[in-house]
């Protein structure tokens, strides 16, 4: 009776766990000032690290992180947000020069981190988005969104309209990628223009993602533990 007791209480905590698997974090980046190796902000016991990435050179395929490097390049922090100093002419993520094609890093604490969505600033007509999920071997997953910018790799840019005075916030469309590294730039690198002009750019302000409640994973392995130990232990009284 007791194995069959704790065996339905893990059942029904597993059928449960999923409706509150998750909780979601919200990290402002803006505020700071001046330029920094990297940025860190703290959330309910989650970091997220900022360091600022340049293209090794200017590559008409993105595919790994090896592809850029943080060598000559740095955080700029202002009210609205990061971007990168050093790179281009602007504090932003741009691409005003080639070669210089230029990114942000996000590393987070926990190692299984959802994205589910960021505010740009500072964007206007002609800036573009591409953000990639960084596998453990620096390999790049593409990923989708929605919002005022819309792209994916090998899709159609669509251009942001400078809306909610200056700022555009976006939804991950795929929110179920866990990834512990997210890497954020253009769709347009080097000097290739991009309606004319080169300069596009933009900061990230804030950016949202969730994380396993330590909660209920427990909750979990302490049930699993339980109808474990239990099936041991009638198992040793039949025995005898």
């Amino acid at each position: 009776m007791l194995l069959r007791l704790l065996s339905t209480a893990a059942l029904v905590a597993s059928v449960a766990a999923p409706a509150a698997a998750v909780t979601t974090l919200t990290f402002n980046f803006g505020g700071g000032t001046g330029n920094a190796a990297s940025v860190a902000r703290t959330v309910d016991g989650v970091t997220l690290t900022a360091t600022a990435r340049r293209f090794t050179s200017a590559p008409n395929t993105l595919t790994s992180l090896t592809q850029t490097t943080g060598a000559g390049v740095q955080i700029s922090a202002s009210t609205s947000g990061i971007g990168v100093g050093g790179g281009g002419s602007n504090p932003q993520i741009d691409t005003n020069q080639a070669g210089r094609r230029e990114a942000i890093l996000i590393a987070s604490s926990a190692p299984n981190f959802s994205l589910r969505g960021l505010k740009l600033s500072e964007i206007d007509a002609n800036d573009t988005l591409q953000i990639y999920g960084v596998n453990a071997d620096d390999t790049l997953t593409s990923l989708d969104f929605a919002g005022t910018i819309k792209s994916s790799l090998g899709g159609a840019t669509v251009v942001n309209s400078a809306a909610n005075g200056g700022t555009s916030a976006i939804t991950l469309t795929t929110p179920s990628a866990y990834f512990s590294r997210y890497l954020f730039t253009t769709r347009v690198g080097g000097d290739a223009r991009y309606m004319g002009d080169l300069g596009q750019g933009y900061r990230i302000d804030t950016v949202s993602g969730a994380v396993p409640e330590p909660g209920v994973w427990a909750m979990l392995i302490v049930g699993f533990g339980l109808v474990g130990f239990a099936a041991r232990r009638r198992k040793r009284v039949v025995t005898a």
